[in-house]
């Protein structure tokens, strides 16, 4: 009797087991379809947090230890208000400003954010007296006769951050309506709106790691549609949480590198944002930054670096080398992938021939730090400094970086790099003078 209860409760046990997978196994399987947000804007239909807000900037100690250093976003609320901009940019005052004819900036020419777009060139001023009735979409760095009007936001009023550190300073001027991709920056970046409004819908990448939000890692953006998002496509969009900032005009947000973002514009829009490298901000003496606020640090005296400086810090060129590894299997890739993936090359017969190459071959062989005909995560990360060093200038002599970041070092020559709001786009080497003009 003993013995047959044991095999009753034996089986009542498997019996529960057995319940409990299928249990588990049936609410795997979910019905997307009817999931909230499904077929809905991203950034809707999952659980929506707000971002941490303070009241204008704070000092450049607070900012680097509460925020910058720790990658958390945050918004200044008014924050833009201390800049003249703020009360002087209007049309009117664009159009009497006394410059050059010929001023020239760049142009996208749809206002929802697509990588085949045409790209093109105008005289400011005709754009200002046009815009309002086109869809031209003003993304360029600023340009020199407006930097007097913005102070630089008082977070960032370290002296060697903005005489070697500023990345670039960009113009985003449109009548409203835009719309960009779901994207990730290489930089940190503050964004500040002059004029009309905008929502970023952000993501947490620490948090969503293992989701592939980014399923063009190449160019660090998604080829998700963000106004109609499809859980079947893309299931772990049904997972996901979002943090919220709407912005209104004297607010500024900043958002930390790699964390994944998407923006939409509301009414004449304008704003401005300033990027910078994350790494460079690491070891800075913050004892030698602004204790209290400077208005008189404005924009002009600020020297934009351009992208290209980026590549020579040892942390930014790792986070470069490491890119597409950490996306693959066993973060590792074999060498002709590699390359194909730094090269963004599609054709294989391209890769072949590449590889062949005697500066390939050797940036392979320094940067294979076991010798195992493979290139790993673990490869990259042992790179010594003076290596670092090194794979920096292969990937300079390669063209790598002339082709993503532009020719130059330096200068306030805008690189081709950007097409989201606060986006870097990958492979884009074309030069200004072979883009349309009108």
């Amino acid at each position: 009797m003993e013995l047959l209860s044991q095999r009753i409760f034996y089986k009542f046990c498997l019996v529960c087991i057995l319940t409990y997978i299928n249990f588990v196994y049936a609410s795997e399987k979910i019905d997307l379809t009817k999931e909230p947000g499904h077929l809905k804007p991203f950034g809707t239909g999952r659980p929506i947090h707000q971002i941490d807000e303070v009241l204008g900037f704070p000092t450049p100690e607070d900012f680097l230890e509460n925020y910058c250093l720790p990658l958390k976003p945050v918004k200044f609320k008014g924050g833009a208000k201390l800049s003249p901009a703020f009360h002087l940019w209007t049309d009117e005052y664009f159009l009497n400003l006394d410059i050059p004819p010929k001023n020239r900036v760049q142009l996208e020419t749809v206002k929802k954010e697509s990588r085949q777009q045409e790209v093109v060139t105008m005289d400011f001023k005709l754009f200002v007296k046009n815009y309002m009735n086109t869809s031209f979409y003003m993304v360029d760095t600023i340009p020199t006769f407006l930097t007097p009007d913005l102070v630089l936001p008082c977070s960032l009023q370290c002296p060697v951050l903005w005489n070697t550190k500023i990345a670039d300073v960009v113009m985003w001027f449109s009548s409203g309506g835009t719309n960009s991709v779901i994207h990730y920056d290489s930089v940190d970046n503050i964004n500040c709106v002059y004029r009309g409004s905008k929502d970023f819908v952000i993501v947490d990448p620490v948090k969503y790691e293992g989701m592939k939000l980014i399923d063009r890692p190449e160019g660090s953006y998604s080829d998700i549609d963000v106004d109609k998002m499809d859980y079947i496509k893309y299931p772990t969009l049904a997972k996901i949480e979002y943090i919220h900032a709407h912005l209104e005009p004297g607010d500024c947000l900043y958002i930390p590198h790699k964390w994944i973002h998407q923006v939409r514009s509301y009414n004449s829009s304008l704003a401005v944002n300033i990027w910078w490298n994350h790494y460079d901000t690491l070891d800075i003496d913050t004892s030698q930054c602004n204790r209290k606020c400077d208005e008189t640090v404005t924009l002009d005296k600020v020297k934009i670096q351009g992208f290209y400086q980026l590549f020579n810090s040892d942390g930014f060129v790792k986070e470069f080398l490491t890119e597409g590894l950490i996306s693959t299997p066993g973060n590792v890739m074999t060498y002709d992938k590699y390359i194909q993936f730094i090269f963004t090359i599609p054709d294989e017969a391209e890769v072949i021939e590449l590889m062949k190459d005697d500066l390939i071959k050797r940036f392979l062989e320094l940067v294979d730090q076991d010798m195992d005909k493979m290139i790993s995560a673990h490869d990259v990360t042992s790179l010594t400094s003076a290596k670092l060093s090194e794979a920096s200038a292969f990937l300079k002599k390669m063209g790598v970086l002339q082709d993503e970041y532009g020719e130059e070092e330096g200068g306030n020559e805008h690189q081709d790099d950007l097409v989201g709001e606060g986006q870097m786009k990958d492979g884009l080497g074309e030069d200004k003078s072979e883009r349309d003009e009108l």
